[in-house]
């Protein structure tokens, strides 16, 4: 049986480790932290049972920022509701120790701390166990964060907790992700434009959970971390804020705007495609055509929209014909897309997306079989090529 501290909320242990693990499950126990010198074999550990070490020393070294490390796991542990046993093996008074400072930071008085401990588990606490103990209390303000920090991290906890249970988000990739990347960003778009602030907030926080996701799995193939992700935005911002930062002297938001497009295009190359505004436009087109919809001016048949796409595409090729500027008929040619995305409900931000990826992908196997030499083959082999291209994918899907 397991020592509780306060029933279903936090245990302490220290019995062999390899005893324990059934049952601490059977007791409803849905989290470990361990207190160990050398790290823990996965294979001893359930699956489903969520868990993080920390040093042993943790005491002997004082190592503030790895208590503090615990403080906001287990707070967080507390928060989710998951039973958690603090576990040291063959060391039961530091693993109590442990458990009375959780009290203490949760909001406990010392004593009361200890009493509680006491009570649970006989004690055997080293002078210099207690002296360090009384020390942290006494200090225990100074490892709060404040609350934004803790709520920030908490839900990035959040998310790495569901990537080792929940068989859905284990599964996700970034590749399979895009469509949520896309979509959330437009749902928060619309919220936006209707001024639902409540929606807003939900919207903001879809479109921060694809973010964390994705650092939690970029961390997890050791390609990147949320601390990588957290540093390129911090020194992003500081290098396009040179009127901010440095000794820029620029002041009217347009210039800052100007400034910001200089500095980008000198980082990307001289290259510089807004995305953004392309997106923007599809929106944009989308919310007008909607719009219209509601007050009762919209297509009947979904064969009107494709007639008019055709007529749109017929206008174009005549001024490209006559020699004229068909920048008017091509903005006119992609509104009635737009319309016919819209009437088909489908989101045409993402299924530009899809087929931007789709080209992509396609082009790299093109790459792949010139050897990268694509300019030394001729426009009819390079069509080949693409056809053969999309059969092996045809192929590939039945």
């Amino acid at each position: 049986m397991l020592n509780w501290i306060i029933k279903i909320e936090v245990a302490v242990d220290s019995a062999p480790l390899k005893n324990k693990m059934k049952d601490a499950q059977k007791e409803r126990v849905k989290a470990i932290i361990l207190l160990a010198n050398e790290p823990i074999p996965k294979e001893r550990i359930p699956y489903n049972l969520e868990h993080k070490c920390f040093s042993a020393d943790i005491f002997l070294q004082s190592d503030l920022i790895e208590l503090r490390e615990f403080f906001l796991y287990s707070g967080f542990l507390k928060r989710i509701r998951f039973p958690f046993v603090i576990y040291y093996e063959n060391d039961l008074p530091s693993a109590s120790m442990l458990a009375a400072l959780y009290l203490v930071y949760n909001g406990e008085k010392v004593v009361n701390a200890i009493k509680t401990v006491e009570s649970k588990v006989i004690l055997n606490w080293t002078d210099e166990q207690k002296d360090f103990m009384y020390n942290i209390a006494d200090h225990i303000k100074l490892f709060y964060l404040n609350k934004r920090m803790t709520k920030f991290y908490e839900t990035d906890m959040q998310v790495q907790l569901l990537r080792k249970l929940c068989p859905w988000d284990r599964e996700q990739t970034h590749k399979s992700l895009i469509p949520e990347l896309i979509e959330e960003p437009l749902e928060l778009a619309q919220a936006i434009k209707k001024e639902s602030f409540s929606s807003i907030t939900e919207e903001l926080g879809d479109v921060l959970l694809q973010i964390l996701l994705h650092s939690v799995i970029g961390e997890e193939e050791g390609k990147f971390s949320l601390d990588e992700v957290l540093d390129g935005l911090f020194d992003k911002m500081y290098r396009r804020h040179p009127h901010v930062f440095g000794e820029s002297s620029v002041k009217q938001s347009n210039e800052v705007l100007k400034q910001w497009e200089a500095i980008k295009k000198i980082e990307k190359n001289g290259r510089s495609v807004d995305i953004a505004k392309v997106l923007a436009g599809l929106i944009t087109a989308f919310d007008i055509q909607d719009e219209a919809r509601k007050r009762g001016f919209d297509f009947s048949h979904i064969d009107q929209i494709i007639q008019k796409v055709k007529e749109e595409l017929d206008e174009v090729k005549m001024e490209i014909e006559q020699g004229k500027d068909p920048a008017s008929e091509i903005g006119d040619l992609l509104f009635s897309v737009v319309n016919l995305s819209r009437f088909s409900d489908v989101d045409p931000a993402h299924a530009l997306f899809l087929s931007m990826e789709k080209f992509r992908e396609r082009f790299e196997k093109i790459r792949e079989k010139t050897d990268n030499k694509i300019e030394k083959f001729s426009d009819e082999q390079l069509d080949k090529i693409w056809e053969q291209i999309k059969k092996d994918e045809r192929r590939e899907k039945n």
